[in-house]
């Protein structure tokens, strides 16, 4: 539950920060969107509506300037005079006249001319006395006579709404009469030509340039009348409207009866008139309340998507930290200490962990750094890595730097009893010395031998040297300058042959060996090539001299490769020499000889079972056999034994150890003393045995005797570390927490 939880957290955590950060610009960007998109729609829709209205104007400005052209027109016909309507002839042209100029205007219903004194009006049905047009044809709702006779002298043009019109007692319409003075401009007219115009057609007019309007479209004259008038909203009522207090030109409200309406309104500049629409607001803005539910709508699924987007790339970050989270909990094994209050933390903590568990490996490598590299040097002159490749990984694994081209094992042979107990430090400086050497294009590593005094020298060579042996002899003298300034006498070295192969070490370090033989007879401090011992075979003969002493140092040291490779060699030379019979015989017996003295000499006589199974022998070949397979058995019986020697010697150390590990004075220098080893071989020998330093040993040994007196006695703790062979009390217990995680204080009360 616990992981479960902190899991959740993180998650949570990684969502609701994707969230925020798509949010914040999202809702900023979507704000902007939004009032921009309203803002431009609503200022669209207003000025439609405007331009629709200042549409009708126009129109409605065109038909007035028509009416007012054509009353002109009428004024300067001379067919139109009072003498012709009043001819008994002419006056039925003049009618036929006035039907024209009535048929010029579409939204004419009846054109009428009056001529002041004159008792009869004139229309384009015919001519009427007032009497007869006021009470047959037409019926004017609160237009008297006398009115109707004041209206007709009028010296301004103007027009006059009429509701309600009887026309021929059947029809009831409402009705503008434009009444335009003649002539047009004169001062003194003489008379009036009056149209008659029915309201619908000014409403038509305004109903189809505004199109599917589902309010109300006024026409107002300069004195705030009603002219014409479109009805689609019965709500409101005429009279609620104050069309004084209404804007020349734009967009207002109205709050009539508690329900909004917006009021569009144009004046015109010709007329003064003002028209007007009046609609319920949300009527008004339908459009753009529907385009704004269109826009919240794809903001609300972009919200959606991006909510889900966010989990999305939550979940996928948040893969990789739970699998390294698993990771690690597999590699602590569920350890709760590594935990932490979420992944991160845990993480932080294991990589915390990991990183000081690395500094503590490089520092325990690189103290065993040595070990390794004498470990790999002592494979190399036994010839347990055959693989070239495998051996330049080996060596760069471990930073250790061998020139690539030519290889050769000098041995340096100290005279026996030169460090004794009382130099024996100086011996472990000396030979610390040898052990890296760096010259012009080679470099020389030293190895401690298995006795005390010898070191094994391998040294590697550049390989654009020409002249191999010559830098070989160059190399040694350089040797053998530089040991002089730190010996008081000077060794004598052993050289094997050069190589070109580092899997080939172990054959110089065979040839070097057999040096050891021609050291008795030359002085102290000379150098012995084994090249040259090849010099001094007994030519006239082919004696193989050079191999033998190389098959006597393969067998004692058991090392097989070199010895059936010898062996290969002594045979091949014998099978290509031009000896008689007799004298080839007796070389192979003398082959025979030096492989059975030499077999004698490390004790292993008792594994010759049938000496005269090999002296009996037909063919050089056969002989080859018999040797061979006896030097194989020879030789793994050397590398049992030396392993056999090694555990006992193991025991040996390992049980003086373990007798006197409680003494402040042991120390490695002591027990090489006791053992007669050099103190390098002995470091190197424990860790090979125990895996362990000599240090970390001894110190294991009194940390466990320490943890087991802290159990079982009662002992001061400071009597229990002295007992053991500390005597800095402080230094121990850090020790002590260091490697238990307790002092030895707190391990006690825990364990008792």
């Amino acid at each position: 539950m616990w992981r479960k939880r902190n899991k959740s957290r993180l998650l949570y955590k990684y969502i609701i920060s994707y969230l925020l950060v798509f949010l914040v610009p999202f809702l900023i960007m979507s704000m902007i969107i939004y009032y921009n998109s309203v803002a431009n729609l609503r200022e669209e829709i207003e000025q439609a509506n405007i331009n629709k209205l200042e549409q009708v104007e126009n129109i409605t400005n065109e038909r007035m300037k028509e009416l007012e052209t054509l009353a002109a027109r009428i004024s300067y016909d001379p067919r139109l005079t009072p003498y012709m309507f009043s001819h008994d002839y002419y006056s039925g042209e003049a009618i036929d006249e006035l039907r024209k100029y009535k048929a010029n205007s579409s939204i004419i219903e009846e054109l009428f001319i009056y001529y002041h004194n004159n008792e009869r009006i004139y229309s384009t049905s015919g001519s009427y006395s007032f009497g007869a047009l006021l009470n047959n044809k037409y019926h004017f709702n609160k237009w008297e006579k006398k009115d109707f006779m004041n209206d007709l002298h009028t010296p301004l043009p103007f027009i006059k709404p009429i509701k309600h019109v009887v026309i021929n007692d059947d029809e009831h319409k409402n009705m503008i009469a434009y009444l335009f003075p003649i002539a047009p401009g004169n001062p003194s007219p003489y008379g009036t030509v009056m149209y008659l115009i029915k309201e619908s057609n000014m409403t038509d007019l305004i109903e189809n340039i505004l199109g599917d309007f589902k309010g109300n479209a006024y026409i107002v004259n300069e004195d705030n009348q009603v002219i014409a008038s479109s009805i689609n909203d019965d709500f409101i009522q005429e009279n609620e409207v104050d069309f004084d207090s209404v804007r020349k030109h734009g967009i207002s409200s109205l709050d009539v009866n508690g329900k909004d309406y917006s009021i569009v309104s144009v004046e015109s500049e010709i007329s003064n008139w003002k028209f007007i629409t009046l609609m319920d607001t949300n009527q008004f803005f339908k459009r753009l309340d529907n385009t704004t539910l269109l826009i919240l709508g794809m903001l609300i699924i972009l919200l959606i998507i991006g909510f889900i987007l966010a989990v999305l790339i939550g979940k996928n970050q948040y893969k990789p930290i739970r699998n390294i989270v698993e990771i690690t909990r597999k590699g602590n094994n569920g350890n709760r200490e590594f935990e932490g209050r979420n992944e991160l933390e845990t993480i932080r903590k294991t990589i915390t962990s990991v990183f000081e568990d690395h500094q503590t490996l490089n520092e325990t490598m690189y103290m065993q750094k040595p070990f390794a590299r004498d470990q790999v040097f002592v494979k190399l002159l036994k010839g347990s890595i055959s693989n070239n490749g495998e051996i330049d990984v080996i060596l760069d694994a471990l930073h250790i730097h061998m020139e690539q081209g030519y290889y050769f094992v000098g041995i340096v042979y100290f005279d026996k009893g030169l460090f004794k107990e009382g130099n024996i430090k100086e011996r472990e400086k000396l030979f610390g010395k040898l052990s890296n050497l760096s010259f012009d294009k080679a470099s020389a590593h030293g190895i401690d031998l298995l006795y005390n005094d010898a070191m094994a020298m391998i040294i590697s060579m550049d390989r654009n040297i020409k002249d191999p042996s010559e830098q070989q002899k160059k190399l040694i003298l350089e040797m053998q300058q530089y040991m002089k300034n730190f010996t008081i006498k000077e060794p004598t070295i052993g050289v094997g042959t050069v190589y070109t192969k580092k899997s080939q070490i172990n054959r110089s370090y065979i040839e070097a060996l057999a040096t050891i033989e021609y050291k008795f007879i030359n002085p102290p401090g000379s150098v012995i090539y084994f090249a040259d011992i090849s010099v001094e075979t007994e030519q006239s003969l082919g004696y193989p001299k050079e191999e033998q002493i190389k098959l006597i140092q393969s067998i004692k040291q058991g090392d097989k490769i070199v010895a059936i490779e010898t062996l290969h060699q002594i045979f091949s030379k014998l099978a290509h020499n031009d000896c008689s019979i007799q004298v080839l015989k007796c070389i192979c017996f003398d082959v025979i000889n030096t492989t059975v003295k030499t077999i004698s000499e490390i004790g292993l006589s008792n594994l010759i079972k049938d000496f005269n199974h090999i002296v009996d022998f037909h063919s050089m070949e056969q002989l080859h056999q018999k040797l061979e397979s006896l030097v194989v058995e020879i030789c793994h019986e050397v590398e049992r034994k030396k392993k056999s020697h090694n555990d006992q010697l193991r025991n040996d150390i390992l049980n003086y150890i373990n007798e006197n590990y409680q003494l402040y004075e042991l120390s490695l220098e002591n027990v090489a003393l006791e053992f007669k080893l050099s103190v390098s071989y002995l470091s190197r020998f424990i860790k090979e045995q125990t895996g362990a330093t000599f240090t970390q040993y001894v110190q294991e040994l009194r940390m466990e005797n320490v943890k087991k007196q802290l159990k079982e006695t009662q002992h001061p703790i400071k009597d229990i570390v002295v007992a053991v062979g500390y005597k800095d009390v402080a230094n121990f217990t850090r020790k002590f927490k260091k490697l238990i995680g307790v002092t030895p204080g707190e391990y006690r009360r825990l364990n008792q």
